[in-house]
């Protein structure tokens, strides 16, 4: 199934929504969850225009030529100058899903990167800013379970908030001062909190990404005995779920966006094997945790769906087989 075909398992949203959507900006819409937006928006027959890092290495993901895609060069830096360029348009949702040092193998070690995840935040405020600029009356922009440190239960958008990191604690931060920031101008804030997104045009060194990568040229990874219980989402039911959100999202409330289910790591792995490289076997338990190992996260998203009816569509096996269809058209 072409990528852009995805927005169609969600025929009949729009009879149903709350707000008509018709033009939007996206930050962030070259990494795994901003890819799978943009593309969902525009099957949605949504006008969209994506904020790029200038020289980014992602780009590519994004549709090459799209009657209805404009990317505009823009670093997270240049957020305060760009309002000009953009004031032609009414925008009727501003998505800010940028969030600097968060690709690559230096992604973990980025975490407690206090200045950088600090400038996140202002960032954030600056996006805000540029949408109060452009008239735009929404902003919804994306969070992290990382915020709420470690649980052993399903989490639900009421639990305290106790990040163990600087990412987390910089989320949780820009949480709070967007919203304050929104309330004094008149913008509708929504806050999505994502739980362990995967899917194609992933550049994180994600687990997922990383062993259907391997697999696929013949390589075996060695693993933990992979224990932990884990909510993993595909992306574009996660663009679905941003979607309904910015339709129908309540002013200043935050809300999961996750598949709801836990399971343990292992099965993921096994089910990659099975389905990428049938005849090898996963090397599990062939690492050790690591200090202070998280165990278990999941996330309620009975929030969520009582407001938009909203249920994951995509099966593990259908996300790892775009994957897998996605990295082979690479080549």
């Amino acid at each position: 199934m072409d990528l852009l075909d995805a927005g169609t398992m969600a025929a009949g949203i729009r009879e149903e929504s709350g707000q008509m959507i018709k033009r939007v900006i996206v930050t962030g819409g070259t990494g795994v969850t901003g890819n799978a937006l943009v593309k969902y928006l525009l099957k949605q027959n949504i006008e969209v225009t994506a904020l790029v890092r200038p020289g980014s290495f992602r780009r590519c993901f994004l549709p090459k030529e799209h009657p209805l895609l404009t990317i505009v060069d823009c670093g997270l830096e240049e957020y305060g100058t760009i309002g000009p360029q953009l004031s032609h348009n009414n925008y009727d949702v501003f998505f800010h899903l940028a969030w600097d040092g968060s690709t690559g193998k230096q992604k973990v070690g980025n975490r407690n990167q206090f200045k950088l995840q600090n400038q996140n935040v202002t960032y954030a405020l600056d996006a805000v800013e540029l949408c109060h600029t452009l008239h735009c009356p929404v902003f919804l922009m994306t969070g992290s379970q990382a915020a709420y440190g470690r649980k052993e239960i399903p989490i639900s958008e009421e639990m305290e908030k106790k990040p163990e990191n600087g990412y987390g604690m910089a989320k949780l931060c820009a949480e709070g001062m967007t919203r304050l920031l929104c309330r004094q101008y008149g913008i509708r804030h929504i806050w999505a909190i994502l739980f362990s997104i995967y899917g194609p045009c992933d550049a994180t060194e994600s687990l997922i990404d990383t062993t259907v990568r391997g697999l696929l040229k013949g390589e075996t990874l060695p693993y933990t005995k992979g224990e932990q219980q884990w909510d993993y989402l595909y992306s574009f039911d996660a663009a679905r779920a941003l979607h309904l959100l910015a339709e129908r999202g309540a002013d200043g409330e935050v809300y999961h966006v996750a598949n709801g289910k836990s399971l343990p790591l292992k099965h993921y792995i096994e089910e990659i094997y099975r389905i990428a490289a049938p005849e090898k076997k996963p090397r599990l338990g062939e690492l050790p945790y690591a200090p202070n190992q998280v165990m278990f996260l999941g996330a309620d998203i009975t929030k969520l769906h009582e407001l938009t009816g909203y249920m994951p569509e995509y099966s593990f096996e259908d996300g790892i087989r775009e994957i897998v269809e996605s990295i082979e058209r690479e080549r």
